[in-house]
């Protein structure tokens, strides 16, 4: 699924994900950031929901690292778990409180 982020402060680092239909190439093109869910399957074989941040316009590690994302889901704050794989598809995060269930 994909998560369209909306700016809640000036500075645009709290990032609140909405719901959409879109998908990742329309997101591609109309998004400036966006989460993808992906399902990753953790050392004891539980299958658990992380997010990768997307962003339209290239960010530096130091720029990707700024953000602080509520969780879809419970909205709550993610937490960043991975690294940026590329200038535009930034950290893998997941969500502490939903983890727990």
């Amino acid at each position: 699924m994909v998560f369209p982020l909306v700016k809640l402060n000036k500075e645009g680092t709290l990032l609140q994900p909405t719901n959409s239909y879109y998908s990742e190439e329309y997101a591609q093109r109309m998004c400036d950031l966006y989460l993808t869910d992906e399902l990753n399957q953790d050392e004891t074989g539980i299958i658990k929901r992380t997010y990768r941040l997307h962003a339209s316009k290239d960010h530096s590690e130091e720029m990707a690292f700024a953000y602080e994302i509520h969780c879809p889901k419970c909205r709550n704050y993610l937490k960043q778990i991975g690294r940026q794989l590329t200038f535009n598809t930034l950290g893998l995060y997941k969500c502490p409180v939903c983890d727990r269930k």
